[in-house]
């Protein structure tokens, strides 16, 4: 049975790095105002390089804008759902307040995605790391 440290969707969520989910990619937390983006520049475990060229991750803005879609949809439906009678005011406000809201995890879990997409995992890291 797979160890669930080494799935890649908890990688992906937990932000680790790619090659041997172990390494956080990220220097601070999401909740870090002025550091949420900061990565580290290598994985601390297996040394993989998280910007593999200049540019890397302009990618993962598709990534973005497909999550900020989900969440326009989202709070529409619920918008909708709590009153089908609300003003194009109670729309934009409730998805601009989400997004913005939700903007550093969006920027992370996208970076997180692209990278994952294109770095594969290897098990042989994990062991010669031990």
């Amino acid at each position: 049975m797979d160890n669930p440290k080494n799935s890649l969707s908890k990688s992906i969520w937990n932000q680790t790095c790619p090659r041997c989910h172990q390494g956080e990619m990220f220097v601070s937390s999401a909740f870090s105002v002025k550091e949420f983006d900061k990565m580290h520049d290598r994985c601390a475990s297996c040394k993989q390089p998280f910007e593999p060229e200049p540019g890397y991750y302009i990618g993962a803005m598709y990534v973005s804008y497909a999550i900020q879609i989900a969440i326009v949809i989202f709070v529409s439906l619920v918008i909708q759902a709590v009153n089908s009678n609300a003003a194009i005011g109670w729309y934009l406000g409730g998805i601009v307040g989400a997004i913005l809201l939700l903007f550093p995890f969006i920027i992370r879990f996208s970076r997180s995605a692209w990278i994952h997409l294109f770095v594969p995992y290897e098990e042989q890291i994990i062991n010669e790391t031990l």
